[in-house]
């Protein structure tokens, strides 16, 4: 072989080489990305609250101590299903009984003080008018002998010394009148003493009432049918009232309360159908049926204007309790044979909305025009084709408009 003809052949072999180097650091500088395809079909759309969820139920008691007492014995456990009026503890009754005790003896005591007082008044008028008639009778007597008296004196066939006499005796018994009628209106300052007495009875009847109303408190009850979910108290502490000792739910009043902000709030009506989860059983789904919206908008969080919604179960699981936390999508609309992409894919930044595919080998920014959207989903009005691929690992380092890609 020639000197030109071998030189002719390594130039090739060495441009063969340098172009298997070329091609090879393009292939490893080729981005390998994750993509999905838009999809036709329905799309549900839904309303999603600010924040997760919350089992709730206004059908729950907080029963308090109503007494200072001591705790003897706690019958009610937490979980055990109780009726209205079952015993949930004992307090100690000694000083309660005590008291009771004492008000009785007050009231037995008022009672016959005012008996008495009814004897003696019956007594006094009995009395009183007899010395009051009795009074009248001789004042009479004696008027009428002062008048025989007088007419004798006036014809002068007595003498003045009994003419005397008659008029001291009519003045006696006048003045017998006077005393006997003042007795008889000390019966009136009697009968005020008996309304008295009367107070002082309803007074101890009251008494005797709140002393036997605070013994039966140291029987703490329930005052609901339901199901014991806290018990904070032991035996052998001490409760104060208003001390909380036991609550009490009916769990069959239990439904899911959420905070829809102000924006979605024309699109909620009452009767709409709404589906939740549970972080118990995430991958589980529970009807529910939307059936109470504020009529108010709260305005606790800064720069944020809620609606609290309220969803009872259609068949509530029964893991469930009240406090549990619960992610609620309430469903406002279905939209037929439309569009979709997966929503965490769409992007946006002054007010463009935009995914990225591939186009000629590399990654390309598309422009689109999104409409409805759910948790999930989101509608396509404008800017992608059925199955057209677009990329969802948008997290990943690098990814960029322009940087050569490939699919998965």
């Amino acid at each position: 072989m020639s000197p030109s003809r071998k030189k002719l052949l390594a130039a090739t072999v060495v441009a063969l080489i340098l172009g298997a180097i070329a091609y090879y650091y393009r292939q490893s500088q080729v981005m390998t990305v994750e993509t999905t395809p838009v999809k036709r079909g329905d799309l549900v759309i839904t309303v999603t609250p600010t924040e997760t969820g919350t089992v709730d139920t206004d059908a729950t008691a907080l029963v308090k101590a109503e007494i200072a007492a001591q705790v003897v014995e706690v019958r009610a456990q937490e979980g055990d299903v109780v009726k209205a009026g079952d015993t949930l503890m004992r307090l100690d009754a000694e000083q309660a009984q005590a008291k009771l005790n004492l008000a009785r003896s007050a009231l037995e005591a008022a009672r016959s003080r005012l008996a008495s007082a009814h004897i003696a008044l019956q007594m006094d008028k009995a009395r009183t008018t007899a010395a009051l008639a009795e009074a009248k009778a001789r004042l009479g007597d004696a008027t009428q002998k002062y008048d025989k008296k007088k007419q004798l004196f006036d014809k002068r066939l007595i003498p003045l010394g009994e003419m005397e006499t008659s008029e001291a005796e009519q003045a006696v018994a006048r003045a017998a009148l006077n005393t006997a009628q003042a007795n008889l209106q000390q019966a009136g300052v009697q009968e005020r003493q008996i309304k008295t007495a009367e107070a002082d009875v309803k007074q101890q009847e009251a008494s005797l009432r709140v002393a036997q109303l605070n013994l039966d408190y140291a029987t703490i009850r329930t005052p609901m049918n339901g199901t014991v979910m806290e018990v904070p108290v032991k035996a052998g502490e001490l409760v104060q009232p208003g001390t909380p000792v036991a609550r009490v739910t009916r769990m069959s009043g239990l439904y899911v309360k959420a905070l829809v902000d102000e924006v979605d709030l024309s699109r909620l009506r009452l009767g709409q159908a709404a589906e939740i989860k549970f972080d118990t059983l995430p991958d589980k789904k529970f009807s529910a049926t939307l059936f109470e919206v504020s009529p108010g908008v709260s305005i606790e969080k800064l720069k944020s204007r809620n609606v609290t919604v309220k969803l009872r179960l259609t068949d509530p699981p029964p893991f469930l309790r009240p406090g549990m936390s619960a992610d609620v999508e309430i469903i406002v609309n279905t939209l037929k044979n439309i569009l979709y992409a997966p929503a965490q894919t769409i992007m946006s930044k002054d007010k463009e909305h935009y995914v990225y595919v591939i186009e000629d080998g590399k990654v390309a920014k598309r422009a689109i025009t999104p409409g409805q959207s759910n948790w999930d989903s989101t509608e396509v009005r404008k800017g992608l084709s059925e199955n057209e691929r677009i990329i969802t690992s948008l997290d990943q380092e690098g990814l960029q408009p322009g940087v050569r890609a490939r699919q998965k």
